[in-house]
């Protein structure tokens, strides 16, 4: 179920972008980014974020950040749900049972061979860890950061080709809702 839920924000994030993003010539950074150290390069992405109450479920709250390359061949995402109606800035830990906290990335749109990384323990390695900071929330925008150690893609061989390192990022997204 989870990874249903997660391939579906992918997806969403894709049709946002294709609607709501113009065309940058990636010289600069966008108004509205997020920025990822993948493998040790700095990556940055158009980006925009959402935060409001779960449309499946108004007893929670979700956050949302999404981000597309400008081909719009990879996404990522941050998504964080709390229980009620109020979400405050702070620090939230992949490892906590209190929220819901998923970060994933994805390519492969455009080739029709998608993959998609999360936080999941790969064999051999310790666990997926991630802390996402929320710095700062307003009616227009939505600005933090992350770090962790590492996505898996669960889907794959259980090779090292299945870890994408990705220790750290920052973003500042104008909100959607």
């Amino acid at each position: 179920m989870k990874q249903k839920f997660l391939l579906g924000l992918i997806f969403s994030a894709i049709i946002i972008f294709s609607v709501s993003c113009k065309k940058d010539s990636g010289t600069s950074t966008p108004d509205s980014y997020l920025k990822i150290k993948k493998n040790g390069t700095w990556i940055t992405y158009k980006a925009v974020g959402e935060l409001g109450p779960d449309l499946g479920d108004p007893a929670k709250t979700n956050l949302g950040v999404s981000a597309s390359s400008d081909d719009q061949d990879e996404v990522f995402d941050i998504s964080i749900q709390v229980n009620g109606s109020s979400f405050s800035t702070g620090v939230y830990s992949s490892d906590n049972t209190g929220y819901w906290t998923v970060i994933d990335y994805a390519k492969g749109f455009k080739t029709g061979n998608l993959v998609h990384f999360d936080i999941s323990d790969a064999p051999g390695r310790s666990p997926s860890l991630y802390q996402v900071t929320i710095t700062s929330i307003t009616p227009t925008e939505i600005v933090g950061s992350f770090t962790g150690n590492y996505l898996f893609d669960s889907f794959g061989n259980g090779t090292s080709a299945d870890v994408l390192e990705v220790s750290e990022g920052s973003f500042k997204v104008k909100r959607i809702r």
